[in-house]
């Protein structure tokens, strides 16, 4: 009885010691996180928003002009710099540029998202493809850009500043930060997870054996993998008769993806995944933001509370020389300074150069 005693208090030390211990390395490690995980600064380029006046040169429709740094022969018609005092940034608000580009370099993924840390809320404003720029090219939608601005060995940097520059002339200002994603990492990070859980509204079927693009994914609940779930943003054409959408759809398609995408990166079993991740961003997403800085993201929905809206930018379908969205001025102030601003005082149209049906 006496020896059993011993066992158990022996037990019960070794017990406590290995629980003890356990949390004393989850503490130092949740502290030294905390030392080097910390919102990210915001960059000079963020702190005043757009004024259309303050450099034009109406020969080459500034702000848009398809290269990335400002031409010599651009006229500073107002040197006067508005106050900035009169523009202060809200606290704890940060606002990013996210899209997605294929091999091809189409940029049929355009997304605003504002995180307000204080109301902890979160806002994804989508941009149509095929919103028109007020820039001089043949075809003036905004999934040029990106492909324009690497022309002449920009490159992808290139590429950034010019989508940056032509997205500023329809939300007023240029976001913070900037994440782009290649189709290898979407389908890598949707795998690693172990797929997304996705009600699919009806039979998505498409083939174009010149794009080497197959669609065949069955309507219903079901668990898509990485290569059906980009198969899923994609869609909009179909074989099927009726079975079009408009592009307004296939945003929405894309916004019910990533609130299915973030339940499963909340998910406790993809903590086990992060090596993955970590691999996975440093191959094939591009971002200005630093792995700490995109943790501290991170860490904020973890910690849950966050409450997550999704948007469409209000635009009207017309045909031209090609099919346009034109953005529908009022209502898209109202959608940018309810969502999006980053400023204490709101956008006006002043802060816009929208394009128009001319």
């Amino acid at each position: 009885m006496l020896k059993s005693g011993r066992l158990r208090k022996r037990f019960y030390q070794s017990f406590l010691l290995t629980l003890f211990g356990g949390l004393a390395i989850v503490a130092c490690t949740v502290f030294l996180l905390r030392m080097v995980i910390s919102p990210p600064a915001i960059p000079a380029h963020a702190i005043m928003p757009f004024f259309p006046e303050i450099v034009i040169n109406p020969e080459r429709n500034y702000p848009a002009f398809d290269i990335v740094d400002a031409h010599p022969d651009d006229e500073r018609v107002n040197t006067e710099l508005p106050i900035q005092d009169e523009w202060v940034r809200r606290k704890d608000f940060f606002t990013l540029l996210l899209f997605g580009y294929d091999s091809g370099l189409n940029t049929d993924t355009i997304m605003v998202a504002s995180f307000d840390a204080v109301r902890r809320e979160a806002h994804i404003v989508s941009i149509p493809r095929d919103t028109r720029i007020n820039v001089q090219r043949n075809i003036a939608r905004i999934n040029s850009a990106y492909p324009v601005g690497r022309q002449g060995g920009r490159g992808h940097d290139g590429g950034v500043a010019q989508l940056q520059r032509e997205l500023q002339t329809v939300i007023g200002f240029i976001p913070d930060f900037y994440v782009s994603v290649e189709e290898r990492a979407f389908i890598r990070i949707v795998d690693a997870v172990g797929g997304v859980n996705i009600n699919v509204p009806f039979h998505m079927y498409y083939t174009d054996p010149c794009d080497d693009l197959h669609i065949n994914i069955p309507a219903g609940q079901q668990r898509l993998g990485g290569q059906q779930a980009l198969h899923f943003v994609r869609y909009r054409l179909g074989n099927n008769p009726g079975r079009n959408i408009s592009d307004y759809q296939r945003m929405r398609n894309q916004q019910h993806f990533i609130r299915a995408m973030m339940d499963e990166l909340l998910s406790p079993r993809t903590v086990l995944r992060i090596p993955e991740f970590i691999s996975t961003y440093r191959d094939h997403v591009r971002t200005d933001l630093s792995l700490t800085e995109l943790l501290w993201f991170a860490e904020q929905f973890v910690l849950g509370d966050v409450t997550l809206h999704t948007h469409n930018y209000p635009t009207e379908s017309v045909r031209l020389t090609h099919w346009y969205e034109i953005p529908k001025a009022e209502e898209a102030l109202e959608l940018i300074n309810r969502t999006i601003n980053p400023f204490t005082k709101a956008l006006t149209l002043d802060n816009l150069q929208l394009a128009g049906l001319e």
